[in-house]
């Protein structure tokens, strides 16, 4: 199934990078925005379509509550 989808996430989004994280068990890509490249991740295909489509927009997902830190905010741990 991962393998169909990430062809028909392709098909919609060529040249950009998709994939199924099997460790993190969530869906990956990259993606270009003004200066640079975003990470962006979701739970299914159709979410991650949604983070491609507003990946100008930050944070996308939305923080988890209790994380430590967020990529892009600037502070670590």
């Amino acid at each position: 199934m991962a393998s169909e989808a990430t062809r028909v996430l392709r098909r919609r989004f060529p040249g950009l990078v998709f994939w199924f994280g099997h460790r993190t068990g969530v869906w990956w890509a990259a993606v270009p925005i003004s200066g640079g490249w975003r990470l962006v991740e979701a739970a299914d295909p159709e979410q991650l379509t949604q983070a491609v489509i507003k990946a100008h927009v930050w944070p996308w997902p939305a923080p988890r509550q209790g994380a430590r830190w967020t990529l892009g905010a600037g502070s670590y741990p």
